[in-house]
């Protein structure tokens, strides 16, 4: 593995496992973010393969699987279908679904209230069939996970190509929904996908012994998404939604009865091209100095380049920090040195493999590049405090590389 210091400095928008031996990558990082007008120097971070034999990996997330108040890894595989967990700290392996295929997403929660996390998982996935699968289940947690049975599974809902879940309280309630978005509208087809898709919510019912779950379809004007995450933007006590899409990156605030009250377009990504290759891929958001916050995307859909959106006046202006990721799948945000700004940490599945950091330099009034590893064509990333020191960890899924890598966030 090559990790050689490297630091790309762009102007912002005003200027236009089997193995588990630690490998240190962060002197390289000490060594791009040190200077006069520099904010806190990022971390160092240890490597450790918790699986290098993860055939088809396609997603990553932390969740508390055994009750012990440490994260662990869940990380799914689509082809061959896998779903399975490791356990912190030793990070040994326990199988949740082997019956399962296609599986494209997952999200944690205690749906059933006995008090262990139980598995949201969409699956039988197929973005050239548009018209069947996008089946959503939920695994029940069967109380001690360490026993490798297969957890049982209850039918949700199915929307052809559902591709993204997660959990918000999207209407205030005080109670979680799952979230669907599916990649393309029913009967979409390449390259156009000129379908409306369908992003809806799912409220949990309280007999979960029903056949399918009831849903309140938010919107149905987005299409070729890819991503999506939930913040409370306005401080209303209710998570509005993010998404990537062909269109751009848009915001949507939810009103108490569950339904779409507002589409705000924050920023329209590439839209010079041929499709499917415009908008947004990936999307989250951050903190900036002083309180301000930007919005993080990769560009355009499966694309190459990391992008910031931040402003005053919609749409956003974009600023294009790097257009080198090849193959851009995984983009998250997270404040790595607790200085309370946030860092872009983002890779690609296509060769030359690449996990990239974003560092916001408040004294040069720019972001910069450090690479953090070469050997992980990043499909999925997720990022959580694992072992309560305080210091957000990482960690990442490989697709051609077949690998679950974990980056521990160490004290310099």
């Amino acid at each position: 593995m090559a990790h050689l210091p490297l630091i790309v400095l762009y102007h912002d928008s005003r200027n236009r496992m089997p193995s588990a031996v630690p490998v240190v990558l962060g002197g390289l990082l000490a060594l791009c973010f040190a200077g006069p007008g520099s904010a806190q120097q990022l971390p160092d971070f240890e490597r450790q393969v918790l699986d290098a034999e993860f055939q088809g990996g396609y997603g990553v997330d932390f969740a508390d699987i055994d009750g012990d108040s440490l994260p662990d890894v869940v990380a799914w595989a689509t082809n061959p279908g896998q779903l399975a967990w490791f356990r912190n700290p030793g990070w040994d392996k326990y199988a949740i679904s082997t019956t399962m295929g296609g599986n494209i997403d997952s999200a944690a929660l205690d749906i059933d209230g006995d008090g262990d996390l139980d598995l949201a998982l969409a699956h039988d996935f197929s973005l050239g069939n548009s018209t069947g699968g996008g089946i959503i289940h939920w695994l029940e947690n069967p109380g001690d996970p360490m026993t490798n049975q297969e957890w049982q599974a209850h039918y949700i809902d199915e929307i052809p190509t559902s591709h993204r879940i997660l959990w918000a309280d999207v209407n205030g309630d005080g109670r979680q929904e799952l979230v669907n978005l599916p990649v393309v509208g029913v009967g979409a087809t390449a390259p156009l996908y000129d379908v409306g898709l369908q992003l809806k919510s799912y409220p949990i019912p309280e007999d979960l012994s029903v056949e399918s779950w009831n849903g309140v379809a938010l919107d149905r004007s987005l299409k070729l998404s890819h991503g999506i995450v939930s913040v409370d933007w306005d401080g209303d006590g209710r998570q509005d939604l993010l998404t990537a899409s062909l269109g751009g990156v848009d915001l949507f605030q939810l009103a108490t009865d569950g339904k779409a009250v507002a589409k705000t377009r924050l920023g329209e990504g590439v839209q010079e091209g041929e499709r499917p290759s415009l908008g947004s891929g990936e999307v989250d958001v951050g903190s900036l100095p002083g309180g301000g916050r930007f919005v993080a995307a990769v560009e355009p859909w499966h694309g190459n380049q990391v992008v910031v959106y931040n402003g005053a006046e919609l749409p956003w202006e974009r600023t294009e920090i790097d257009d080198r990721i090849a193959g851009g799948h995984g983009l998250v945000t997270a404040d790595l040195n607790n200085d309370g700004v946030g860092e872009i940490i983002a890779g690609g599945r296509a060769e030359p493999y690449q996990l990239a950091v974003y560092r916001y330099d408040a004294g040069s009034d720019r972001w910069r590049r450090t690479d953090l590893d070469d050997e992980v064509a990043v499909s999925g990333l997720a990022a959580a405090d694992v072992d309560g020191d305080g210091d957000i960890d990482l960690a990442a899924i490989g697709s051609a590389s077949r690998n679950v890598v974990f980056y521990r966030n160490g004290e310099r």
